[in-house]
């Protein structure tokens, strides 16, 4: 079925997301949505403490332990430039560390490419919320002038690397058991694959992301 003229006009159009907005994940969990802040390094200790052993070795492709200091501060000192996270939480459980977060940092000497790292815990994990940061880390690099997106995946992370791949992803080589892949920066749902559901449902996302409720 065709969509209508309306529909098919926001296809082109480049979503100017919120500043914090509520969505709902697939499963019609209701969760906030808004960049990281300092005052999150809490609920980002938290969460790390939740995630399993292998869920951090997928992360930060290493068995990591503990989260240091400098690594919180990184991780909540942002900018819209160079570095940028986004993060969500569920609305009915704000007790809760959170559900995900994706960031991006900007590559040294190459300021329209930047390296990307998104966490999901386990237990909202194929709910979509995975999907929305990372659409929501697209939208706001592409306002910053970044074109190209790189991820650094462990081989066993079959999932992701199906994700990258279904949404247009280019393999650009490996190191032992890690391997780096790309992704052109996306900035509208006309742009995004649709021949695989995971590229109609990111597309779809990128619609809905230009008419959220705010929070």
């Amino acid at each position: 079925m065709m969509p209508g003229p309306s529909r098919w006009l926001e296809t082109f159009r480049t979503p100017r997301l919120r500043p914090e907005f509520k969505f709902r994940l697939d499963d019609g969990t209701p969760v906030q949505v808004r960049p990281l802040q300092p005052e999150d390094a809490q609920r980002l200790r938290a969460g790390f403490e939740q995630m399993s052993q292998l869920a951090r070795r997928r992360r930060f492709l290493a068995d990591v332990k503990d989260l240091t200091d400098n690594q919180i501060a990184e991780f909540t000192r942002l900018d819209p430039i160079d570095r940028a996270a986004w993060g969500c939480m569920n609305r009915e459980r704000p007790r809760e560390p959170g559900v995900g977060v994706a960031r991006y940092q900007r590559i040294n000497g190459d300021r329209r490419s930047a390296d990307v790292a998104i966490t999901v815990l386990e237990e909202y994990q194929g709910r979509g919320a995975g999907m929305l940061l990372h659409a929501c880390l697209h939208l706001t690099a592409h306002r910053a002038s970044i074109r190209r997106f790189y991820y650094d995946m462990l081989r066993d992370n079959q999932r992701f690397i199906g994700q990258i791949k279904a949404l247009g992803g280019t393999f650009e080589g490996r190191a032992e058991n890690i391997e780096r892949w790309s992704l052109p920066v996306y900035h509208r749902a006309r742009d995004v694959p649709d021949t695989t559901s995971i590229g109609r449902r990111f597309s779809e996302i990128m619609l809905k992301l230009g008419r959220p409720p705010a929070a």
